[in-house]
């Protein structure tokens, strides 16, 4: 679901004309489960098999079998499995704007505020109310509609997709956000804007004081701030982005092993390797040969 070279995806869901897209995920024992990211879309997201803890922004929720979670637009969210166990689980991904043109009720009254953040509907979705058995039994049915060949498939699907929010709405369930949720929205613009950096200067040195600068706040809070959202301190991040880097680039790409290390800003080919296999558990040239075997 997610370009390896960035947090942002950058792939287009659905087509302009119906933006709304399904996608099914397997995980093995030990597998990881979903890289933190964000896109401009909203999600629904439900497991099919199995437990993961899912995270969007600060907060986390554990999942089992049935039980779903809304991702909002633009919200930096991941997925980890609990002990390493297999999982599976389905997405709908949409744009909520579609339900809605700007001009009338729908759009400006609904839709339009949740997409910018103004207002919300529930999170987790577990079936122990009303509301929530509702919304389950919908987002199946949008996915089985997704799959069906139905000439009317995406009058269907904008239908569904309006009754699920009228149920939610219709329900108590959709609420302008408090102000607190407004202030963890500003933190998590900051982090992105310092993804963005690190994306575009991963082959330069970066600190924590240089990093702090950009997301405006004191080395201390930023560091905080930042390993809430992402998991990983700003350096491990850091790392962790670089040897995504050099995989891609082992994986399809001509240069030398120590080319890479320089490419990824990592000139300590000592460290360059060491740090690859902590990651991939293989040294560079044990993963291309691997890969390219393939």
């Amino acid at each position: 679901m997610m370009d390896i070279r960035s947090l942002r995806e950058d792939r287009m869901h659905g087509s302009p004309d119906f933006p709304f897209a399904t996608y099914e995920q397997k995980r093995r024992t030990g597998e990881p489960v979903l890289d933190n990211h964000w896109h401009d879309e909203a999600e629904f997201l439900w497991m099919t098999e199995g437990q993961a803890v899912f995270q969007i922004g600060l907060s986390e929720y554990e999942l089992s079998r049935g039980e779903a979670i809304f991702v909002p637009g633009g919200a930096i969210h991941g997925g980890h499995s609990m002990q390493g166990a297999s999982c599976a689980y389905r997405a709908i991904v949409f744009q909520p704007e579609w339900l809605g043109d700007s001009g009338d009720g729908i759009g400006a009254g609904f839709m339009n505020p949740l997409q910018r953040g103004e207002a919300a509907i529930p999170t987790v979705y577990d079936g122990s109310e009303t509301w929530g058995m509702a919304t389950l039994d919908r987002l199946e049915k949008l996915y089985a509609i997704r799959e069906s060949g139905d000439p009317a498939m995406a009058l269907r699907i904008k239908a569904e997709l309006c009754l699920l929010f009228a149920d939610l709405i219709g329900s108590g369930r959709w609420a302008p956000q408090a102000s607190a949720a407004m202030a963890h929205h500003s933190s998590s613009e900051q982090m992105k804007a310092v993804v963005a950096y690190i994306e575009s200067h991963f082959a330069q040195p970066l600190t924590v004081t240089e990093l702090s600068r950009v997301a405006g706040m004191s080395e201390g809070h930023f560091g905080r701030v930042f390993k809430s959202f992402m998991r990983k301190t700003p350096m491990e991040y850091v790392n962790h982005y670089r040897m995504r880097q050099a995989a891609e680039m082992l994986s399809g790409g001509n240069l030398s092993v120590g080319q890479v290390s320089l490419e990824v800003g990592l000139p300590n080919f000592s460290y360059f390797c060491k740090a690859f296999r902590t990651k991939y558990g293989r040294s560079p040239s044990e993963f291309r040969k691997k890969f390219r075997s393939l």
